[in-house]
């Protein structure tokens, strides 16, 4: 299954997608706490299309609905027997940022989960 993401995303070149997506956490540390795999499933993509999202000023429940949406898409590929797992702990993902996330939605200097 394809993952959701805006038009935009899809448009932008890879230049521009890295200059605004930096993977799953925050931005400008210099140790990621956030791994970018939940039990080797990797969610980075994830991560970067809600980057994008919170970066160019979509509405930012749908931002947050999308990010989880796409972790579920992305937990259920491989595996069947992880996925409740990969589910739970993609579920910690996805409270993360919906409670601390209004920090950084909208900031262009680079939008970053919290």
């Amino acid at each position: 299954m394809r993952l959701f993401a805006p038009r935009s995303y899809h448009r932008a070149s890879e230049a521009l997608r890295a200059a605004v997506c930096n993977g799953c956490g925050p931005a400008g540390w210099r140790i990621n706490p956030i791994p970018q795999y939940i039990l080797r499933a990797c969610v980075r993509e994830a991560c970067d299309i809600h980057d994008w999202m919170y970066h160019s000023g979509h509405n930012r429940f749908q931002a947050d609905l999308y990010f989880l949406m796409n972790l579920m898409i992305l937990c259920s590929r491989g595996s069947t027997w992880l996925f409740p797992f990969r589910a739970f702990m993609a579920l910690i993902y996805f409270l993360s940022v919906y409670l601390l996330g209004w920090r950084f939605f909208g900031r262009k200097e680079g939008a970053r989960r919290g």
